[in-house]
């Protein structure tokens, strides 16, 4: 196999992110294997997704000259719509990094990835390090870094590769998870921060006040409580969501609302008098939305109410109040 030239590889990057726009589970376990064939993947591909947000606004000044191969059709909707909506043969492509090449490289080596509810999304760092964005989520990873991470909110599922010299370190607000070769679990709402570990073990704020998780335990800590709550866990609860189960034991029903607003494509909320009632069982996702909430009533005792922005979970009998 040729080695590949920078030149070369950002070329293959913007294919890929084209292919990625309608691809299937086929196509993104091909990119998932490209990006795991040697770093400098992953570094070109992020450059592609920043340079996207930027050249759209220059398409109305920029003329794209089909290749033989390239139908009229194609390049005209491509002009229409944007080149991130189009499906561009080989020469089109060409045409597309030819364009690239002409915009500024961003001064920041720092980059922002964002889901929607009910999306999700594999970030692979390195061939050994791969974090799942659940939906709802918006995290920030750094090029020239790939041993740091920040989730601003949402959840995320971490598989990091171990280096005890340069240890991944993630930020959540003002508090820092250091890994110690694991599998782990993080969500980060307002007010409150939750760590599980599947494999291996974290350093929750590393420093005088560290808290050491191992397989098995998580911990919950709250803005409006100066103590960490450490607990056990089954080490395989951890992380569930993205095999589409969401597995319970004594959690608070707004711990449920937020779980089910990221796993679906709706918004959720608790009445107040609800949000502490515990619940315990497991729900299995089953992709259909609205139908599954109605399901769900019976199971979690609760009546859900539609509003103009999404769901309230309100108590049985309350009808009309």
């Amino acid at each position: 196999m040729p080695s590949e030239t920078p030149d070369s590889i950002e070329t293959r990057a913007i294919e890929w992110h084209i292919r990625l726009r309608d691809g299937d589970d086929a196509i993104w376990e091909e990119f998932a294997e490209w990006l795991a064939e040697d770093p400098r993947h992953a570094a070109a591909y992020d450059v592609v997704e920043q340079a996207d947000l930027a050249i759209e606004p220059l398409l109305p000044h920029v003329t794209i000259r089909a290749a033989a191969n390239d139908t009229g059709e194609q390049t005209e909707r491509l002009a229409r719509n944007g080149w991130r909506w189009g499906v561009a043969g080989g020469g089109l492509a060409a045409s597309v990094a030819a364009a690239f090449l002409l915009l500024p490289r961003a001064e920041s080596s720092r980059y922002e990835i964002a889901t929607r509810p009910g999306q999700r999304q594999v970030v692979q760092l390195d061939p050994a390090t791969r974090i799942t964005l659940n939906g709802a989520t918006r995290m920030t990873f750094d090029r020239k870094d790939l041993r740091f991470a920040s989730l601003a909110g949402g959840e995320a599922l971490f598989e990091v590769r171990h280096d005890s010299a340069r240890p991944f370190r993630l930020e959540v607000g003002d508090d820092v998870v250091e890994d110690a070769g694991t599998v782990f679990n993080v969500v980060h709402e307002t007010g409150e921060v939750r760590v599980a570990v599947a494999e291996g073990k974290i350093v929750y704020n590393p420093g005088r006040n560290a808290v050491s998780l191992d397989a098995g335990q998580a911990l919950v800590d709250r803005d409006a409580s100066d103590v960490v709550d450490v607990t056990r866990i089954p080490a395989e609860r951890v992380g569930s969501w993205k095999s589409g189960s969401l597995i319970y034991s004594g959690a608070r029903l707004a711990q449920v609302g937020a779980d089910l607003s990221r796993s679906l494509d709706v918004r959720i909320t608790v009445a107040p008098g609800l949000a502490d009632r515990p619940f315990s069982g497991t729900i299995a996702l089953d992709g259909s939305g609205p139908e599954q909430l109605r399901r769900l009533q019976l199971a979690l005792d609760v009546r859900l109410e539609k509003k103009s922005d999404g769901w309230i979970m309100k108590p049985v009998g309350s009808a009309g109040k």
